[in-house]
């Protein structure tokens, strides 16, 4: 039997179980699982290192996110793209987190540009062979940020990756400074990065029900979570027709794919291991124009010392061997910092210019340990905003958090 009548066989077995999904005929219709795979899939994401900064996602008690966000309709989100038969997804997703963050801190939304990413990114990244977020996140960081689309064009459709132009990869629009991993199998902390920004992830895509997946919300058992195929987290709500609670994922397969190239999976499940690998940019913002030559200047300030020689730092620096970063849900920024309790006190020692004073004030309630944090502001609200980022040193800001108190966090 062809692939079409296997694939149509399929089609009409799962429709008539009224599931609360569809499946339908699309341009794959005529792929096997087998060539479907080999042709859009992306074998990397196995391969995955852990960072060596251990994170840990405190949830405060009694915050409340919103029932739904939607990062399509809010304007942070360009058209759907279509990544042919090149396995560049993990170049869509990350060009789909950077215009989000992008558009969110600037107001602009920028179309990045894949190619520059699929041909310039040999950071561990290996164009329609596959790659992964975080290694082209770093790449944009290293390399001075990413062109737009409209000045390097997406030519790898065809599933052959192109030599790098450099006059086009130096027409450099958007860079970002770091990148946040969510904490893995916790989709509350996914649900908490999505309420700020797109966010990068990876899932087991080569079943039927994602290559032929047409409405609904995706809720089934036969994706695992062997992951191979970067998608964009743009959203969560919960469907009116079935009660599901789901996450709106933006794909790289045309906009006749699915619900006009979006889907929904059902949330709280796992689904298809779409917690297992996810990612964000941190500090987003447009490329300047090259500085002019540098004239007679006074003598420079003491630069700023280098990572590891005082506690609280910033992640993105790097932190002490027995500190880890640490995120907040609902907060913006995040820290280093040690574990502390009552034998074990916080250490003194904090950033230059920091008055801020380390306190043992956070809990992560998963596990019970406890966190130092620098403490900026006692009790809120926070009356004098800028007096107490001032506590905070040059880098960091105040941020209010349930618990009652302000904490300083560095915004990448």
């Amino acid at each position: 039997m062809q692939a079409f009548e296997l694939n149509d066989a399929i089609i009409a077995k799962t429709n008539a179980q009224n599931l609360t999904y569809t499946l339908g005929h699309n341009e794959f219709s005529g792929y096997t699982w087998d060539e479907f795979k080999r042709i859009h899939m992306s074998e990397l994401f196995l391969n995955r290192a852990p960072k060596n900064v251990q994170r840990v996602h405190i949830k405060q008690p009694g915050y409340q996110l919103a029932d739904s966000v939607d990062w399509v309709t809010a304007g942070a989100v360009t058209p759907v793209k279509n990544q042919g038969r090149c396995g560049s997804c993990w170049a869509f997703s990350t060009t789909g987190s950077v215009e989000g963050a992008m558009q969110i801190a600037s107001g602009k939304l920028i179309s990045l540009s894949e190619e520059d990413l699929v041909q310039c990114d040999h950071n561990g990244d290996n164009g329609c062979q596959g790659g992964l977020m975080d290694n082209a996140f770093e790449f944009i960081k290293t390399s001075g940020g990413i062109a737009t689309e409209a000045a390097y064009p997406y030519t790898s459709g065809s599933g052959v990756t192109g030599t790098c132009s450099s006059a086009k990869a130096a027409s450099k629009a958007v860079t970002v400074t770091g990148f946040t991993d969510v904490p893995k199998e916790d989709e509350d902390a996914l649900k908490s990065a999505v309420a700020k920004q797109p966010v990068s992830v990876a899932i087991e895509a080569d079943k039927s029900v994602f290559q032929l997946y047409k409405s609904g919300v995706l809720d089934s058992t036969s994706c695992g979570k062997q992951l191979d195929h970067g998608v964009l987290v743009v959203g969560y709500g919960t469907d009116s027709a079935s009660g599901k609670d789901y996450w709106k994922v933006k794909n790289s397969w045309g906009a006749t794919w699915g619900e006009s190239g979006y889907l929904r999976m059902v949330r709280g499940k796992d689904q298809c291991g779409i917690s297992q690998s996810a990612s964000y940019p941190t500090g987003a913002k447009a490329v300047g124009p090259a500085p002019p030559s540098p004239s007679p200047s006074p003598t420079p300030p003491s630069p700023t010392p280098p990572a590891g020689k005082t506690h609280y730092g910033d992640p993105s620096v790097g932190c002490l061997s027995d500190e880890i970063e640490i995120t907040i849900q609902g907060v913006t920024g995040d820290f280093c910092t040690p574990k502390c309790g009552f034998f074990k006190p916080c250490p003194s020692d904090v950033p230059t210019g920091v008055t801020a004073q380390p306190q043992c004030a956070l809990q992560d309630s998963s596990s019970g340990s406890k966190y130092c944090a620098l403490i900026c502001s006692p009790s809120l609200p926070i009356v004098n905003q800028k007096a107490a980022d001032d506590q905070c040193g040059t880098n960091a800001s105040c941020k209010s958090v349930q618990t009652g108190v302000g904490l300083c966090t560095y915004d990448d």
